[in-house]
């Protein structure tokens, strides 16, 4: 039954009243309602009962003196009777404390009442009317027995007094009472009657009532309870004494995957604790139940839980503790971090991209400056080579002077690659041979190298797809990296560069490697190699731009470059670029065939 809210205080709550329940049976409209009544009634009703059957009991032995001073004549017929109702009281007393009694307590309190009025008749037939209205007064004070102490609904107290009434009546004639003494002691049965009447309508009437506010407003609480629970944003677990799941709202389903349905009666460990933390979990619950010290409760933690999956994610959890009558709860209250975690992830990136953002402003201010002051010395460098190809005659002196107006050209592209990054102006791309791009690379530190004693390795697959790329930028970027193995070899007994390209598997890019057999980049430091002017070189050695201008023109590409660890070498770079439209026809190169001999070099290297 859906119970209105009450308001006690006004004249409503009396009229509600007759709205529950029935004024003139005084039942519930509700059969639910009533049963319910009944059943509180029955588990509530027994003590009642047992001290008015002792009431009772006590008073049939006192007025036993009474027979005494009377009827010394008839003594022991009524205490006969007296004995036998106080037997009977005796073993309803014992009934009481049977499970049974919960049942049929309203026939007992009955048939107790009935019992004690029938003792009390058959005191009146066997005493002489001279002596009858001694024991009329026990039919008054068992009629207010009935009504006011013995717990008998009202109902069956109208019926269980008429009956009296009458009892008392057929008695009254069938002895030849006096009329006037029967009317009088009609009249005084009928106001104690009517009085008890309607005490006994107005006791139960109000623990009618009582009964009926306090089921609303332990509903009503209990629904505002859960409202507020199923309202939460934060997950909300009850679990008892066991650890087992009693209360799992709604925001506890969305979080961990659980229906409420499955959660239930269910360990909280199996539920939520990821299986890495069960065995620190049992064992602080463990605790807990023994010392009863809470550690934890009150306190926000920051912590592993998992879901019905067994992922794992961040929560915020906090305990509190509820002591109820003999029992013991603890809500948890947990606030999934995943959000919270991601954002601050994100802002650390997005902090890290303006830290890098500055840095490369400032890394474009002094590529211009450079870019600039490199100008003039190349251009005074491309003219005194062009001038000394035209006026020597010896080959060797030409060949050395195009190696020197080949190199100055390239660095004139480096330099105004140098600008268009300060500029932030986009690649030209063409279709770019790749393989043709790192012979280009080993044709001009082939000298540098050979002094240095570096054995150099290249694994370049034939008839590779061209790359639409910038070929300067690449160059520049290859040889970047051949430059920083070479370095990284100086101190080393055995010097290798190994130079790899090759189609991935996906067919839509390609791979290039460029590793040494150097001691490689410590793993504390690897995740800050591309940052601008970060450098492990020496003072004076490096200036940190090398790996953050590779980086940035490989994604300008498309690409992506990262560092790898190969077994048996030191530093590794990974170069993956995408394929570029095979209709689209190379970018022209002129004068610079491949070196065959150069490519073959890692064919006799040990």
């Amino acid at each position: 039954m859906s119970a209105p809210l009450i308001d006690t205080s006004s004249n409503l709550a009396f009229k509600q009243r007759y709205r529950v329940f029935d004024p003139f049976r005084l039942c519930f409209r509700d059969a639910a309602l009533e049963q319910e009544y009944n059943t509180h009634l029955a588990e509530n009703i027994a003590r009642q009962v047992r001290l008015a059957l002792a009431l009772a009991f006590a008073l049939y032995l006192n007025f036993a003196f009474l027979d005494y001073l009377l009827v010394p004549e008839k003594m022991l017929q009524l205490w006969a009777i007296r004995a036998l109702v106080c037997t009977l009281f005796a073993l309803l007393f014992w009934l009481t404390f049977k499970p049974i009694f919960k049942q049929i307590h309203q026939p007992v309190i009955f048939y107790s009442s009935m019992i004690a009025a029938c003792g009390i008749f058959a005191m009146l037939l066997i005493t002489d009317n001279q002596y009858s209205h001694y024991y009329y007064a026990g039919i008054n004070l068992c009629i207010t027995w009935t009504l006011f102490i013995v717990g008998l609904r009202f109902v069956n107290s109208l019926g269980t007094v008429a009956v009296i009434m009458l009892c008392y009546n057929l008695i009254a004639f069938y002895k030849a009472l006096p009329l006037t003494d029967i009317i009088s002691n009609n009249f005084f049965l009928l106001s104690n009657a009517i009085i008890g009447i309607f005490a006994g309508y107005t006791i139960e009437q109000h623990a009618r009532w009582q009964f009926y506010q306090a089921r609303v407003i332990k509903n009503n609480s209990s629904k505002l309870h859960r409202a507020m629970i199923a309202a939460s944003l934060d997950a909300v677990i009850t679990i008892d004494e066991s650890g087992t799941t009693i209360e799992f709202n709604e925001a506890a389903e969305a979080m961990f995957g659980y229906s409420r349905d499955e959660a239930l009666g269910q360990s909280i460990g199996a539920l939520i604790v990821p299986d890495n933390m069960r065995a620190q979990h049992d064992e602080g619950f463990r605790r807990y139940n023994q010392s009863g010290e809470p550690r934890v409760l009150g306190l926000r933690l920051e912590l592993q839980a998992k879901r019905k999956d067994n992922s794992a994610f961040p929560v915020e959890l906090t305990l509190r503790q509820v002591d109820l009558i003999g029992r013991r709860l603890v809500t948890a209250y947990i606030r999934d971090l995943t959000a919270q975690r991601n954002g601050e992830r994100e802002i650390a990136q997005q902090r890290e991209v303006l830290q890098r953002n500055e840095k490369l402003a400032s890394m474009g201010t002094l590529l211009a400056g450079v870019a600039h002051e490199l100008n003039n010395p190349l251009t005074i460098v491309v003219g005194q080579s062009q001038l000394l190809r035209e006026t020597e005659q010896d080959e060797r002196v030409l060949k050395r002077a195009e190696k020197i107006a080949n190199a100055a050209e390239r660095c004139v592209k480096i330099v105004s690659t140098f600008l268009s990054m300060a500029r932030e102006q986009p690649p030209k791309r063409k279709l770019v041979d790749i393989n043709r791009v790192i012979h280009d690379v080993v044709d001009l530190l082939d000298f540098n190298l050979r002094n240095q004693q570096v054995a150099l390795e290249l694994e370049l697959t034939a008839d590779l797809p061209g790359v639409l790329a910038d070929h300067n930028q690449l160059h520049q970027v290859i040889s970047n990296l051949v430059v920083n193995a070479q370095q990284a070899l100086q101190d080393q007994p055995q010097k290798i560069i190994r130079i790899l390209a090759k189609l991935l598997d996906d067919e839509q890019h390609i791979c290039i490697k460029v590793m040494d057999s150097g001691t490689g980049i410590e793993p504390e430091l690897r995740a800050r190699i591309f940052e601008p002017f970060f450098t492990t070189k020496p003072v004076g050695v490096g200036t940190g731009l090398g790996l953050s201008v590779c980086n940035g023109i490989i994604q300008s590409h498309g690409g992506s470059i990262e560092y790898e660890e190969v077994p048996g070498m030191g530093a590794c770079f990974s170069l993956r670029l995408p394929i570029g439209n095979q209709h689209i026809a190379y970018e022209p190169i002129a004068n610079q065939p491949i070196d065959q001999s150069v490519s073959r070099r890692g064919e006799n290297m040990p």
